[in-house]
């Protein structure tokens, strides 16, 4: 029996999703700032974000995170410089299954974007990875055409 793939193999997404060069070129003008994750999950599937992001959000604004992204959404979570409080857990158990501790030594597949990125390069390095965990492609800069490109570089490869 064949094994299905989840539905989710590459997930593509950016440091944060409150960029002030997005405004106008990827949220439309009309739609209020806290409505910028709803919109922006709609199009990434995950978002990187440093700890002191996600250790000062009020559990109120964790809620609403976890509450305006898909279920597929991952929010990946800087790792907390030192063991992890009870206030740390607290927070990540509030985004729930959606929360992911982004430590390179203990996994997830992280692979950053950088803005000189080859996409060859990107293609042969995804092509070299383990298929059976997910792939996190993280744009440092934020950059709108270069997501775009990795974004159409993925379907192509089937990802």
């Amino acid at each position: 029996m064949q094994t299905t793939p989840n539905y989710h193999y590459c997930y593509l997404g950016a440091i944060g999703w409150d960029h002030p060069d997005w405004a106008g070129a990827f949220y439309p003008d009309d739609i209020p700032a806290e409505w910028h994750l709803n919109y922006y999950n709609t199009l990434f599937e995950c978002v990187y974000l440093p700890y002191a992001q996600w250790h000062t959000a009020t559990p109120e604004a964790l809620e609403r995170w976890r509450s305006d992204t898909l279920d597929q959404f991952r929010f990946l979570l800087e790792p907390p410089p030192t063991a992890d409080s009870d206030t740390d857990g607290s927070r990540m158990a509030i985004l729930g299954d959606k929360a992911v501790i982004a430590d390179p030594r203990q996994g997830p597949t992280l692979l950053w974007l950088k803005p000189d990125t080859p996409l060859r390069q990107l293609a042969q390095s995804l092509q070299a990875l383990e298929q059976s965990t997910p792939i996190y492609l993280l744009s440092v800069s934020g950059d709108l055409a270069q997501l775009e490109q990795t974004r159409i570089l993925l379907e192509v490869m089937g990802y």
